[in-house]
């Protein structure tokens, strides 16, 4: 086979590979120079495969190390953006394996980073979904949110609840409307419930009364 281009990504260390015509994949600048790439080179296909495979662990790692450093994301996170990337799954195994090993990827650091991000405008019960859907392990999400305590949630809740009713008539309707705002985002019912009571506390009997046709 003939290396018919190679093409820089960018200002990176990495090059696309033409052979025959035909993309052959990125490879790293110091695979290049230690095989000796250039355009119009002949290679053995089986050699060039072989090469090819010791490459691709470099770049996935390279790639995934490069990725950590700009976004914080959990292993699967990680695995699905090598995987749209095309790399095989032992490759991206390999490398996994091997930021394991650097504690370079660490679903527990990112679940806590998460919940930290979200968990003033979330309760708990969205945020565990999210983090569940996004590959984080059932045991590390009970883990970090069993110690969030009920006042801790209605504390954050009731932001929301006085974001909500800002404006707002305090009436029966739009207590619904908050209750059911609060149990959207992801706030248990009892401390949904709680809070919006605090909030429309000062309701007339009136429309105290009418509240009995919405709960």
């Amino acid at each position: 086979m003939t290396i018919t281009q190679i093409k820089r990504i960018g200002s990176t260390n990495r090059f696309h590979i033409y052979a025959d015509g035909q993309w052959a994949g990125i490879f790293l600048d110091e695979i290049l120079v230690k095989f000796a790439f250039k355009v119009g080179g002949e290679i053995d296909e089986e050699k060039f495969k072989k090469i090819k495979s010791e490459n691709d662990e470099r770049v996935s790692f390279d790639m995934a190390a490069s990725y950590l450093e700009k976004y914080v994301v959990s292993e699967k996170g990680l695995k699905d953006y090598l995987k749209k990337k095309g790399f095989a799954e032992g490759i991206i195994q390999k490398t996994i394996s091997k930021l394991h090993e650097y504690e370079m990827v660490d679903d527990e650091k990112f679940a806590k980073n998460f919940f930290e991000s979200v968990s003033q405008t979330q309760g708990k019960r969205t945020i565990a979904r999210k983090l569940i859907q996004k590959g984080v392990s059932k045991e590390i999400v009970d883990n970090l949110l069993e110690n969030v305590s009920e006042d801790d949630e209605f504390e954050k809740a009731k932001v929301l609840a006085e974001k909500f009713v800002k404006n707002r008539e305090k009436n029966a309707k739009n207590k619904q409307k908050c209750l059911a705002h609060l149990v959207y985002k992801g706030y248990d019912y009892s401390v949904a419930r709680k809070v919006t009571d605090q909030v429309f506390a000062n309701m007339d009997d009136t429309m105290e009364e009418a509240e009995d046709d919405w709960f």
